[in-house]
């Protein structure tokens, strides 16, 4: 006698080619099974690994009050001001980063307000320079 487990419907595995029966409530067979997406929760705590004491140094106090005064000592992108733009910064930059002298981390003079598009590009040619 055939058990009801058995008289599930069945359908082909989503992976391409892929010809084996599974469950009608499974996308995969046991062979193409997706690795586990890593957890937000995962992403954090590898950055507080990889990142130290500069991952550390962001969640400071001593940071958090520096960058707000700054924020409204200088309200405004200074990169799109130099471009005669007038933008609101949102991203408190540190000018020498704080991976090249520790010193500095903060120093007021070595503080910028930029917007994220100026950020990102500062960002983006400081790790062209590290490669």
């Amino acid at each position: 006698m055939i058990s009801r487990i058995d008289m599930k419907p069945k359908k082909l595995c989503e992976h391409a080619g892929c010809t084996t029966l599974v469950n009608y409530n499974q996308t995969y067979c046991a062979r193409h099974q997706p690795e586990p997406k890593q957890s937000d929760y995962d992403r954090y705590e590898n950055r507080k690994k990889a990142g130290g004491k500069y991952f550390w140094f962001y969640k400071s106090k001593a940071w958090k009050n520096l960058s707000n005064q700054y924020r409204l000592k200088q309200p405004l992108c200074e990169a799109c001001l130099q471009e005669g733009i007038i933008k609101a910064g949102n991203v408190r930059d540190h000018i020498i980063p704080i991976r090249e002298d520790w010193s500095k981390r903060l120093d007021e003079s070595n503080i910028q307000n930029l917007c994220h598009y100026h950020h990102n590009i500062k960002t983006r040619q400081e790790r062209m320079k590290t490669k």
